[in-house]
């Protein structure tokens, strides 16, 4: 982990969940984390994982961004911790600087995204093999360009998942604004120019970022809910496809977790300070 001298830490929160009495058997993690605010994807995993509720870090411990739901089991022996986090890159900075400090190795942002279009259609996966444009947190992690490229063998191993599980992959761009009520037809037509096939709110800027700052894997798998040109229509949420698509995003990610380890780039050590 990247030391400096910050005035709150992930270890003042570790403390203080210790003082209140969660040992280190419950906080320490090991495997993988899945970011997620999709119920179709923590259902699926419920199933896969054997999903439980955990003692882990609460709002009585945290001094700012919580996770509003964990739960931890294995996969295949490899272990799970899933969390439906508050929704924003600050919030989920400090999710991830939590995990980190308790182990995970490798991080995945699974959920949906806002689509620039064709050729991404409804019921596709997108892997952003980068994350462009402004927000206020990953600038703290290194992306002071405004751009930040995520790390080609989870690119690859999330491709790779989806397409065995018959998927339709995009790899491309991703996005990056923190005002939905306001994206014009122009920022579309830029991020689309820059290669860019779907936008969200900075959350994978942010997650890319600590990843390459905190040295851990972090990758992201989105599906399209919102196609930005057509506007928001919510009974796409209601059909079976995109239903179908939530558990199949928990299916890849777990492939794609597999993959990893047997490349050796898991290594399943936990690592609490």
């Amino acid at each position: 982990m990247v030391s400096g001298s910050y005035l709150v830490t992930p270890q003042q929160t570790l403390a203080v969940a210790r003082q209140s009495g969660l040992d280190d058997e419950r906080l320490a993690l090991d495997g993988i984390a899945v970011l997620t605010f999709s119920r179709g994807v923590m259902e699926r995993l419920e199933e896969l994982c054997g999903l439980a509720d955990a003692k882990w870090l609460s709002p009585l411990h945290h001094p700012y961004a919580a996770s509003h739901v964990t739960k931890r089991g294995t996969f295949q022996g490899l272990d799970v911790i899933a969390l439906v986090p508050p929704m924003g890159a600050s919030p989920l900075a400090c999710v991830v600087e939590d995990l980190v400090a308790c182990g995970a190795q490798a991080i995945f942002l699974v959920c949906a995204a806002w689509s620039l279009g064709p050729p991404v259609q409804f019921g596709d996966l997108i892997v952003p093999a980068f994350s462009a444009g402004p927000d206020g947190t990953s600038l703290h992690y290194g992306n002071t360009a405004g751009y930040v490229a995520a790390g080609p063998a989870i690119v690859e191993a999330l491709a790779a998942a989806g397409r065995a599980q018959g998927a339709t992959v995009h790899m491309g761009g991703n996005g990056s604004c923190e005002a939905l009520y306001r994206i014009t037809p122009e920022m579309v037509a830029d991020f689309r120019a820059r290669g860019c096939l779907c936008m969200e709110n900075g959350e994978a800027n942010t997650l890319l970022a600590m990843a390459r700052t905190l040295g851990v894997l972090g990758g992201v798998l989105f599906q399209p809910y919102i196609e930005l040109a057509q506007g928001w229509d919510p009974a796409r949420l209601r059909e079976e496809r995109y239903r179908a698509t939530c558990r199949l995003q928990a299916e890849v990610v777990l492939e794609a977790s597999l993959r990893l380890e047997r490349q050796g780039l898991l290594e399943r050590k936990p690592a609490l300070d």
